[in-house]
This record gives structure tokens, sequence and C-alpha cells, in this order.
């Protein structure tokens, strides 16, 4: 990992502090991340890689990112390196969301005088930094398409997950507020994207990105309740499956 962050630094140097005569631009780029492969499943709460060991399925639905890209010329025509900054979200997939909803109502019939809500949900954010190459042909000067590839480390982030259960037994109310806060991870990254330019300041493109599997890391918090009694709060380390984002992103990009 520490030399993946020296390649970045020269990376960026080479970029910004580039010689006169070379010639560097960027690009912003907005648009949707379609979830691919396992990170996209949810095959239930017993597969669900968020709450269960050994488990892969992600339960990522249809997000939106959001990315910076830089392009340093390096004196051939059409070839320049780059550098590339993005973030993903990605919210549960409508199968999850109905897992959720059938969580609640469930309980609320199996538990007479009970009740138990989800707070807050699990959400995933990437934020992979790629290093590559980008290649441009252009049939004339408002028009040419692109190619390009690039790898690195990817960031990834887990939202915390919060519920909150309330059962009325003999001693009064039972409430149990349960957090689960998720460890941040690196993964390998790597992209590949093509598209075309308009008039040199509009990018229209597709790009696969993998960013490597990592495993869940969990701290478990639960803060119970009994009556108007004074609460008592149990913490709880977890290891719990592996996530491997794998996404398809179509966006739309603006030069400067």
């Amino acid at each position: 990992m520490n030399k993946l962050v020296k390649v970045f630094v020269l990376a960026a140097a080479m970029v910004f502090c580039g010689q006169a005569v070379a010639q560097t631009r960027g690009a912003f780029f907005l648009g949707a991340s379609f979830p691919m492969k396992d990170y996209a499943e949810f095959d239930g709460f017993d597969e669900f890689a968020l709450v269960a060991h050994d488990e892969e399925d992600g339960g990522a639905g249809i997000g939106f990112n959001a990315g910076f890209k830089w392009y340093y010329n390096i004196g051939v025509k059409g070839l320049g390196v780059m550098l590339s900054l993005d973030g993903m979200y990605n919210g549960p997939c409508e199968d999850l969301k109905t897992a959720y909803r059938n969580m609640e109502i469930g309980f609320g019939n199996q538990n007479a005088g009970g009740s138990f809500s989800y707070s807050s949900t699990p959400k995933y954010i990437n934020v992979p930094l790629n290093l590559g190459l980008n290649y441009i042909y252009r049939f004339n000067p408002n028009f040419g398409i692109y190619v390009e590839a690039g790898a690195g480390a990817n960031l990834r982030f887990i939202t915390q997950m919060e519920t909150v259960s309330k059962l009325q037994l003999l001693g009064g109310e039972t409430k149990t507020v349960t957090t689960n806060k998720y460890d941040s991870a690196f993964g390998f990254a790597y992209q590949l994207g093509a598209g075309f330019e308009v008039a040199k300041n509009l990018v229209i493109g597709c790009s696969f990105y993998d960013l490597g599997k990592a495993s869940v890391k969990m701290t478990e918090t639960k803060k119970t309740i009994v009556g108007s009694s004074n609460p008592v709060t149990t913490t709880d380390f977890k290891e719990l499956g592996t996530v491997h984002p794998v996404m398809i992103l179509a966006r739309i990009g603006f030069c400067f």
C-alpha cells in the first residue's frame, strides 16, 4: 500500500508540476452506478455479508457517482497519463428494502405489545484513486472517441445500521437500541472505460470498475433499558462476510 501511495504522489506531481510544454486538462464527471455480481445480490439475511459470517451478498442498489480526472499529455498525440478520483454511493437494492420492511412487520406480529424498527440502514460509499492511461482519437476538432484503463486502491465505507426494539414484559417495557458500526477497508481497484468527446468540452462514457474484495468488520453496541432502570450497554466486535464492489458507471463529464 505504501508503494501505491508513492506512485500516486508522483503522478500528482507530474500532473500539477509538469514541464511548461506539457498539456494538462481535467474533467468533472456525474453519473449512475449499476452494481454487478455478488455486490448486487440479496438472497436473504442469512447470506447478507453485513450481518452473516462468511457470506458475500452485498445487496447494493443502483446509485450515483461523482469524480474528477486529470490528464497529462506525455508527448504522443492522443496519449496521456490519467489520474482519477471518484466517489460512488449505493444504497440497498429493492429486495433488501423489502426484507427490512418485512422484518419490522413480522416482529410486531410475533410479539404482542412489541415493535421493531430500523433507525438507519447501511449504505456503501467507495472512493477509488486510480492511475492509468487515456487515449483519444479525434476525427475532427469537435468529435473524438477514447479508451482508458487504470489501477490503484479503493477506500470503502459502510454507514452504520441502527435498530430499536421494544417489548412489553411483566417488569415493564424493555427497549433495546442496537448500533452496528462498520470499519472502513482498503481494496485493490481497477477500471476500464470508453466513450466519446464532443467539442473538447463534453465527455460521455461508460466505465467498468472492480474495487476489490475486502472483509466486513463491525462493532456492535447494544443499549438495553428495562422499565425506568439505568441503561445497560454491551459492546461486541464481529468479523462478518466479504464485500466485492463491482459496477458499471454511465456518466457525463465536463472538461476544464
